[in-house]
């Protein structure tokens, strides 16, 4: 049976955050994992202390935990991590939403120098319909110097993408007040995939939290099991 990696975003809830799509692809057939990151799912606190390396460590853990063959849907900070995965083992498929290659708020860059004066930083405001947001199961700030942690990793990732040569899905969200388009469209033509898509969505950072959440999800089980049928042909 195939199988489907779900790696959230930096401040996500590791299951609630991604909306309708866990019960969406279980109803299909794939057999799932959604790991919670260090630091994530229970309070901001909790960041400190985590390293990139932690995040990596529980991600991929959780891959190879599941049978092959094997895919990646991943959000935010969870398409980087999904990276330093396709790049290094066998993936089916590449799903990346909003992959966070870059910020909107260049002050970001500057964490793991100021995270010292500046300890705490305030989320965005990530879901556009104003009764979703105040639902967002994300946390409303972080500690800066996870942040930091965030921004390392991310450096590593434009050198790494050229060797992920999985079939790929990126999504856009048009009203993005986290990751710049520009960094998402980057993130997609430095994928080394012969096949690839790029969809845009009406909607802000958590596309699987805001008013397309249902679009979002079918669309992307829809694309899985063209790409990845949930029983494997052998």
């Amino acid at each position: 049976m195939s199988s489907v990696l779900l790696l959230h975003g930096f401040t996500s809830h590791p299951v609630l955050t991604m909306g309708p799509l866990p019960e969406m692809l279980k109803a299909a057939g794939y057999t799932l994992a959604l790991p919670a990151l260090p630091g994530h799912g229970t309070k901001p606190e909790d960041l400190k202390g985590v390293k990139w390396e932690d995040w990596d460590s529980v991600a991929r853990q959780a891959y190879l935990s599941l049978p092959e063959p094997r895919a990646i849907v991943s959000l935010s900070m969870g398409g980087l991590l999904a990276v330093k995965l396709a790049a290094e083992y066998p993936a089916a498929a590449l799903v990346a939403l909003v992959p966070a290659l870059g910020f909107v708020n260049k002050m970001a860059y500057l964490a793991p120098y100021i995270h010292w004066v500046m300890p705490w930083a305030e989320g965005t405001k990530s879901v556009r319909d104003a009764q979703r947001r105040e639902q967002s199961p994300n946390y409303p700030r972080f500690p800066t110097v996870a942040l930091a942690e965030m921004v390392e990793l991310q450096r590593q990732i434009p050198a790494l993408l050229p060797k992920v040569t999985a079939p790929a899905l990126v999504m856009q969200a048009a009203h993005d007040s986290t990751i710049p388009q520009a960094e998402v469209r980057r993130y997609y033509a430095l994928l080394g995939s012969s096949q690839k898509d790029y969809r845009v969505y009406d909607s802000e950072h958590d596309l699987l939290l805001d008013t397309q959440a249902d679009q979002v999800a079918t669309d992307i089980r829809d694309w899985l099991i063209k790409v990845l049928p949930p029983i494997a042909v052998l």
